[in-house]
């Protein structure tokens, strides 16, 4: 018997079907099986009823009809138990709150843009304050490229920057815009040892987030316009007193001559105070004191008793380029190529200026007086220094130097701005006599060679200079700068610049030959000095150099 299907929509377990007519949803329920929930309306409570169109809503006090519209129709007007209100007021209140709200928004972004874009500008603001500082209170000028650099990466800076003798120019990158701008920093080099450390110790609290850059700016431009710890009266006394020692030490001068000295060295730096405030005698300042000097060494010497080499030598020993000569011989050193080379070809200029003022002043001694200079040749004072004379005299005994060396050491750094109660003070004296003993012992040993005798003394200042500045956190250039520079003036000694002004005055032709050479002679101390000094800071550093952050610039 063959069993029938059953095609009945009533099958127990199956829905029911939807006619053609019926749609049914994925659910399987339709409209109209969902329950129908009573129209009801409370119009003392305010609620609001559906109706129909064109039928009153029960619930609604004013009976107004409901056009269908939606919440912000500008048509629609509804009605509460509390009070009367229109949608066009809400929309108006929200989009009110809207905008207000994209204002803050935007105030906000406006806030963090000023901000973020303050804070660069002052950051920038800091490093070129920075940079003015360190070239106007003589920082070591072979590490300032690298140092500004290193500044501006620890301050989260694209910095670039290349240094010239007197001008810096510092380049500041922007990434995100691909643009950059560059500044011009021009500064006329000077020394003050004070305010050198003072700089050091802002600039060590900014990378070290001890200080903020704002703060710091503050105390930069306080320092920058703070005047020079020795002025007036007392810079002319510690001139005259660094001429005075030196020469019996450096030119073989007697007791005397050291005396005759002193008054020549206060009208030295007398005048350089005067001409400072001048452009048009600053120019041609170095040449009107050295004939000067040498007029009134020349008048002193004609009486026998004093020598004229040692006098005008001493004389002038505060405006020799010793310095600018040092300074050229470590950019040059450094790769700093075009700095070195500019700095070495002035200091050679500068010393054929000292050299034709001194036989300027000479010569007119000569044309007034009608006699010769005694002893223009005698750089050993031999003609006026007789063993058989007086004490004072004759030249100096070595154990002089006991009392001379610290002397010329502790005037040297009172000239070079080293406040009196500085710690540092006591230190830089005897790291200066340590140096000036090795220098002179060597000169024994290897005999007119100055170059290798002042590379055994700068070795020594350098070594110890840069122990105390790693093992007591100290200032390593500024111990050490006193020490260099006292053995500077041994580049003079045996004649120097005195044997171009005689030959000059004189009339030989090949005088500026000499001046050359003479030159020359100053090139070859500095070079020495720099060999010291590099080879000091490798064997204090064999690892690449001190490990604390910004230390790299006060060590030479």
């Amino acid at each position: 018997m063959t069993p029938t299907t059953n095609t009945s929509s009533d099958t127990v377990g199956e829905p029911p079907q939807p006619s053609k007519g019926h749609a049914r949803s994925r659910s399987g329920l339709s409209l109209k099986d969902l329950p129908r929930f009573p129209t009801w309306a409370s119009s003392a409570a305010g609620w609001l009823t559906p109706s129909r169109a064109g039928t009153p809503r029960a619930g609604t006090p004013s009976g107004q009809e409901e056009s269908g519209g939606d919440y912000f129709s500008n048509g629609e007007k509804f009605a509460s138990g509390n009070g009367a209100a229109t949608p066009r007021t809400a929309r108006m209140e929200w989009e009110e709150r809207r905008r207000a709200r994209k204002k803050e928004k935007r105030r906000k972004q406006e806030i963090f843009i000023t901000q973020h874009v303050a804070e660069i500008i002052a950051r920038q603001q800091f490093i070129l304050k920075l940079a003015r500082a360190l070239m106007m209170f003589g920082a070591p000028s072979h590490r300032l490229e690298a140092q500004i650099q290193n500044t501006g990466r620890v301050l989260d800076l694209q910095v670039s920057c290349m240094y010239l003798p007197g001008v810096m120019l510092i380049s500041f990158g922007d990434s995100e815009t691909h643009t950059s701008e560059t500044r011009f920093v021009k500064q006329a080099p000077s020394l003050d040892l004070g305010k050198l450390k003072v700089a050091h110790e802002i600039y060590w609290k900014v990378i070290h987030d001890e200080i903020s850059v704002v703060d710091a700016q503050e105390s930069l431009d306080k320092l920058m316009k703070k005047p020079p710890a020795y002025q007036g009266i007392i810079s002319v006394i510690i001139g005259g007193l660094c001429s005075s020692a030196i020469t019996p030490l450096a030119f073989r001068g007697s007791f005397v001559d050291a005396l005759s000295a002193f008054p020549l060295g206060c009208l030295l730096v007398w005048m350089q105070n005067v001409v400072s405030t001048n452009d048009l005698f600053s120019n041609v300042f170095e040449i009107l004191i050295a004939t000067l000097v040498s007029f009134l060494s020349a008048a002193l010497g004609s009486t026998t008793r004093l020598c004229y080499t040692a006098i005008a030598s001493g004389s002038v020993v505060l405006i020799l380029p010793g310095y600018i000569v040092l300074a050229g011989s470590l950019e040059i050193a450094s790769r700093n190529i075009t700095s070195g080379a500019v700095r070495l070809g002035y200091s050679i200029i500068y010393s054929l200026f000292l050299g034709f003022g001194l036989s300027i002043g000479a010569e007119i001694y000569h044309q007034i007086s009608g006699k010769p200079v005694l002893g223009a040749d005698d750089y050993f004072c031999a003609a006026t220094h007789r063993s058989d004379g007086p004490w004072w005299q004759r030249n100096v005994s070595e154990y002089w130097a006991f009392l001379l060396v610290p002397m010329y050491s502790l005037v040297l750094s009172l000239r070079n701005q080293q406040p009196v109660k500085a710690k540092e003070l006591p230190i830089m004296v005897l790291m200066s006599c340590a140096g000036w003993t090795v220098n002179h012992f060597a000169s024994r040993q290897f005999v007119n060679r100055n170059d290798i005798t002042s590379a055994f003394g700068s070795f020594v200042v350098g070594v110890l200079g840069n122990l105390y500045g790693r093992f007591f956190f100290g200032n390593a250039f500024v111990i050490m700068l006193t020490g260099i520079l006292f053995q500077l003036p041994s580049g003079l000694s045996n004649g120097g610049l005195l044997s171009f002004a005689s030959q000059t005055a004189s009339g030989d032709s090949a005088s500026y030959s000499t001046g050359f050479a003479v030159a020359e002679q100053l090139v070859s101390v500095a070079i020495g000095l720099t060999v010291g000094l590099f080879a000091s800071a490798v064997v204090v550093h064999p690892f690449g150099g001190s490990k604390r952050r910004g230390a790299g610039l006060f060590s030479l």
